[in-house]
């Protein structure tokens, strides 16, 4: 099992070298075993991994996601699209990380453009649950979790447009930080929505996602932690609705740690937050998808991509299924416009909630279901109901997302089965560093 961030960096560089050793082998072992990786460096030397040799993460080994720029690297997004985009820069979070001397291990898989919520890709695997390979990850951003939940790294990059960190972070029992829309630099990503895209972390402690994000954002000091006193916790209940009972019974078990433990949980309400989530947040995407996606192809060999001969292209049936709902529906520029305006209203009533209640952070199950298995990308039975697969993985990262929230799901325990639960925790936009340091007391009492 590979360290945490914060035992690698009390390694001598020595104790590193055999360290990132270990995880290029065990990195290459995870590509075969749980289709966690799509690409994986062959070489450990200096010159191949272009390791800088300083900085605070000096020859720390981590992962990316393969919608994520890596110079030297192709960027495939899980699609056959995408398979001749070589990239020649680092995107800029990829930067941050190497000038800080981390060093990229590899690419890790996904959901096909990562446009899914289960990392079943077609072409390079179906990402396989570290804790039951006969189930999924959570997608899109699977490969980076699981990588980080299997060991070969201690952390990894993802991006999220809506769940995409925080329901694989759940699925695979590890943090996941989808920062504020906004704090993270965006160049070298392919986007499905400018409006609501975001690269995100996974690691093995919140302590390791606060300095992470220090790093991203090129922040030369650690801020202060905010004085949190009590913390107080706003319950969402619409996120608690429809929730398989194993999920519920989990949650419930870790709001009572909490409770027990000094943490004040109090209801907050957001009125129609999965309502106007799941229309505005589809609509937004749709829209913009239908212009970056062959924007994104056009840097290849197609220069004049049209999307409906695309969907052709793509592997996974249900990728195919979304992205000719996309083209059948051609949203409409009035449509797309209310869309917009559905989401600042959507983030006007998160401030109300977060103004009238004072809480620190709102919270509820990541996901409403434990990880479905492979293969069922369609329907999924949730206590002898059928629901589609797709919407109820997404629904409670729903509307978090579409508002441009900060969230981070946090192991909240296991289900009878030992499969891993996440809790969710939502905090104000921009107020990112508030939202980590709630985490990390609340990670201390959930253990």
């Amino acid at each position: 099992m590979s360290p945490d961030l914060q035992q690698w960096v009390e390694l001598d560089s020595g104790g590193r070298r055999a360290r990132r050793h270990e995880s290029l082998v065990r990195a290459r072992g995870e590509r075969d075993s749980h289709h966690a990786w799509i690409a994986v460096r062959e070489s450990d030397a200096p010159s191949d991994t272009g390791e800088l040799g300083a900085g605070e993460l000096a020859g720390i080994p981590f992962g990316v996601k393969d919608n994520i720029d890596v110079a030297g690297f192709t960027t495939t997004a899980g699609s056959p699209l995408l398979s001749d985009q070589h990239a020649i820069l680092d995107a800029d979070v990829v930067g941050a990380l190497r000038e800080a001397g981390a060093v990229v291990v590899g690419k890790t898989n996904l959901h096909e453009l990562a446009f899914g919520g289960t990392s079943n890709n077609a072409t390079y695997g179906p990402v396989r649950n570290p804790f039951d390979s006969a189930r999924v990850a959570g997608g899109s951003s699977g490969g980076s979790a699981a990588a980080v939940a299997l060991g070969s790294v201690p952390f990894a990059l993802g991006t999220d447009t809506g769940g995409s960190v925080t329901v694989p972070s759940s699925f695979c029992g590890v943090p996941g930080f989808r920062p504020s829309t906004g704090r993270y630099p965006g160049s070298g990503v392919v986007n499905l929505s400018t409006t609501r895209d975001t690269v995100g972390v996974h690691a093995r402690t919140v302590a390791d996602i606060r300095t992470l994000d220090r790093i991203i954002i090129r922040s030369g000091r650690s801020d202060p932690d905010p004085e949190l006193g009590e913390v107080v916790l706003g319950r969402v209940p619409s996120r608690f609705e429809d929730v398989e009972r194993e999920v519920a019974r989990v949650l419930g078990a870790a709001t009572e740690t909490l409770r027990r433990n000094g943490v004040r949980i109090v209801d907050v309400q957001v009125p129609d937050d999965l309502e106007l989530a799941g229309g505005a947040g589809l609509d937004l995407v749709f829209f913009e998808a239908m212009r970056l996606i062959p924007g994104r192809v056009a840097l290849g060999a197609d220069r004049h991509p049209d999307m409906r001969s695309l969907v052709h292209r793509m592997a996974s049936p249900d990728v195919r299924r979304l992205v000719q709902d996309m083209v059948a529906t051609n949203l409409s520029l009035e449509a797309y416009d209310r869309a917009r305006r559905q989401r600042w209203d959507l983030r006007r009533r998160f401030a109300r909630a977060f103004a009238e209640s004072g809480v620190d952070a709102l919270f509820g199950p990541t996901v409403a279901v434990l990880p479905p298995s492979i293969g069922d990308d369609d329907l999924i039975s949730v206590d002898g109901v059928e629901r589609p697969t797709f919407g109820t993985i997404i629904r409670n990262a729903g509307p978090g997302s579409v508002a441009g929230l900060p969230m981070i799901t946090l192991p909240a325990g296991r289900s009878s089965a030992g499969l891993p639960v996440g809790l969710c925790l939502e905090g104000r936009p921009f107020e990112d560093h508030r939202l980590l340091a709630v985490a990390e007391v609340l990670e201390a009492v959930l253990g």
